[in-house]
């Protein structure tokens, strides 16, 4: 790989993980806003799974950006990723709870298919952004 190939790889991976260490400070900061929207997604849940959920994925927005850029266990972290943001968007943007192109619609739908763009980029990630196996993904080796 070229020296210009790795510095575009790079920008591109900053581009994708850029979102989630501002999310976690958002969390951090707006705790009882973040522990609300918890408490009433698709499965509402109990205050203290709420709060250990919000700190799992807290941790997964600090962590995991780092470990893509760094390439340390990339492709695992992407592969949390890509768990991470169906889970969520399945959750907490249920869209189809609300009538079409209805305010709560819109403010459901698109971070929906945003989350879903954002697995696409995770699995490309833990592809190695090639068309090679994701076997190796599921290894615990680094990379």
């Amino acid at each position: 790989m070229s020296q210009a190939s790795k510095v575009v790889d790079f920008i591109a991976r900053l581009c994708l993980v850029l979102i989630f260490p501002f999310s976690a400070l958002d969390k951090i900061i707006n705790h009882q806003s973040a522990m609300a929207q918890a408490g009433h997604g698709l499965i509402a849940l109990p205050p203290s799974l709420a709060a250990l959920l919000l700190v799992l994925g807290g941790m997964l927005e600090v962590f995991g950006p780092v470990c893509i850029l760094l390439d340390f266990y990339r492709r695992q972290a992407a592969l949390l990723f890509v768990f991470y943001v169906i889970v969520t968007a399945v959750l907490f943007h249920n869209f189809w709870s609300f009538p079409f192109n209805s305010n709560e619609w819109s403010q459901n739908f698109w971070p929906f298919l945003k989350n879903f763009g954002l697995a696409g980029g995770f699995l490309y990630v833990a592809g190695c952004a090639g068309m090679t196996s994701l076997r190796d993904a599921f290894s615990l080796k680094p990379r």
